[in-house]
């Protein structure tokens, strides 16, 4: 036998063994992919043993998809592999200058170091990270958004009594921030900075009240030398829901108008704050004054040297919670800006200070930590857009890598993650079925307008993570649909179903 046919013939053998255990996909999954809505859809799926590494089924699995926000399980790894899930970040206050009869003549910094939600969402009285199952990050572009309860100037709040009980009731220079950890960034409409107030966004709540008065309106975060225009007004239940939030070229003055039907629900929109450095400014002089102190600003403030900071004590830290709430938060929520942060990150931890840098890193991680073959993955962003590919080879892989990670660091990862018919984006999914709280995965989405017809289209949905088997085994698992037929953008909730009943699908078969 000649040695090509030979090596050949070990190709075979071994591609044979890897797939020995696969299954044809059980009838009622081939019914969810036979229909019209799917008729010019590709689909890719892959199930494996996370222990024995048997494939149950695949289907296309080495094909390149659109994998939307689960690119989010591989950005969440690669800071967890950077910082350690235990991380947390420190945000200090310095005051610059001389510090007597409690004047400081000099300047008081605050220094960002990337706090996603900088005190933003955290629960009073515990250590972890508030959510909703739709975040108010998606307020704009899908229905039935949902605000956390906490207090999104708590961080700076808790800043200022620091500096309070620190001694200064009197500030004779400048209050500066100091933002230059990395740069800011504008990412699918939102800004990434080194300090983010509410993730960098006005939340605005809009309720009607009765047919052709004023809409009433709430918004926060507040701050001095912001304002609120309301010109939105009630209109009979038959009128369409039209809101439109714009400002003047500063963005200190948001103006709302539109329509808002009387039988509708609060409205909730988000405006992106336009100059996060010269707002958290703002939002530091108003706490301060709240708790007593006189701010007088004779002449702007120049930032030092940021090798002085190594030489100085800071009057006031602010000390999130540990990495792995953040962890649970973007994935929980899909939480875009999170995990568009995350490049930034891991550029500064590298004395970078840009998101290209960032991606590099990511890209270096997901190659030569995970082991992932480069030509098996496309990532633009962080985040998931329509322009990054991946493998369902690829993404199962990544679960494999994070399944090796110490138990405790592994269970911190898996708890993250949506779960169905229970918590995040997969709260209200696969209800009723025997697989509820049986299956995490991320889930992943991707939506275009077709101007051409007017409609909607999609381009993506896919599903990735751990199943618990009804046999005790833990289950590895993407499934992934590409080019799918959604004319209206509530279609989009049947089409999250079809693959959590896929993925129950697996769950029953798993005896």
């Amino acid at each position: 036998m000649s040695p090509i046919l030979c090596a050949s013939l070990i190709a075979l053998s071994l591609v044979s063994t890897a797939y020995s255990t696969v299954k044809p996909l059980p009838e009622k999954i081939e019914q969810i992919m036979k229909q019209d809505k799917y008729q010019h859809a590709n689909w890719g799926i892959l199930v494996k043993d996370a222990l024995s590494k048997e494939t149950f089924y695949e289907k296309n699995s080495n094909q390149l998809f659109l994998p939307g926000s689960t690119t989010k399980l591989f950005s969440v790894a690669a800071l967890i592999h950077a910082y350690g899930d235990e991380y947390q970040f420190r945000t200090p206050v310095y005051a610059m200058g001389s510090l007597k009869d409690g004047v400081l003549k000099g300047n008081l910094v605050l220094v960002g170091q990337g706090d996603l939600t900088f005190g933003g969402r955290q629960e009073i009285g515990f250590d972890r990270l508030s959510y909703t199952k739709m975040d108010h990050i998606y307020a704009n572009s899908l229905p039935h958004a949902f605000l956390t309860k906490e207090d999104p100037l708590n961080a700076l709040n808790s800043l200022a009594k620091g500096v309070r009980d620190a001694g200064i009731v009197r500030i004779e220079g400048d209050v500066l921030i100091d933002d230059r950890l990395f740069e800011t960034i504008e990412l699918r409409g939102m800004l990434a900075s080194p300090v983010m107030i509410n993730e960098n966004v006005f939340d605005i709540v809009i309720h009607p009240t009765t047919v052709g008065q004023p809409a009433e309106i709430s918004w926060r975060p507040q701050v001095a030398g912001y304002a609120l225009v309301n010109a939105c007004k009630t209109v009979a239940s038959s009128e369409p829901l039209e809101i439109v939030v714009t400002s003047d070229a500063t963005g200190r003055s948001i103006r709302v108008s539109g329509t808002v039907p009387e039988d509708q629900k609060s409205v909730i929109r988000t405006f992106s704050i336009k100059d996060p450095e010269a707002f958290a400014r703002d939002a530091f002089i108003q706490a301060l004054m709240a708790q007593g102190i006189a701010v007088k600003v004779k002449k702007p403030g120049k930032l030092p040297a940021k090798t002085d900071y190594a030489m100085m004590q800071p009057v006031a830290i602010w000390t999130s919670p540990p990495l792995y709430e953040y962890a649970k938060l973007i994935l929980k929520v899909s939480h875009n800006l999170g995990a568009d942060l995350i490049p930034l990150l891991l550029a500064a931890q590298k004395g970078s200070a840009t998101f290209d840098a960032g991606m590099l890193e990511l890209g270096k991680f997901t190659t030569d930590v995970v082991k992932v073959s480069p030509d098996s993955f496309v990532f633009v962003d962080a985040a998931g857009g329509d322009q990054n590919r991946l493998t369902p080879e690829a993404e199962v892989k990544l679960l494999d890598y994070v399944r090796s990670w110490p138990e405790v660091q592994f269970t911190r990862y898996f708890q993250g993650l949506p779960t169905l018919g229970v918590d995040g984006s997969l709260e209200d999914f696969g209800k009723g079925t025997p697989a509820v709280g049986k299956i995490r995965a991320k889930t992943g989405t991707g939506i275009s307008y077709n101007f051409a017809t007017q409609q909607y289209f999609l381009t993506t949905q896919a599903l990735a993570g751990f199943i618990e088997g009804k046999n005790g085994r833990l289950l590895e698992f993407m499934i992934a649909v590409n080019n799918g037929n959604m004319p209206k953008l509530e279609d989009i909730f049947p089409i999250f179903e079809d693959e959590s009943q896929i993925a129950v699908e697996f769950y029953n078969s798993s005896e």
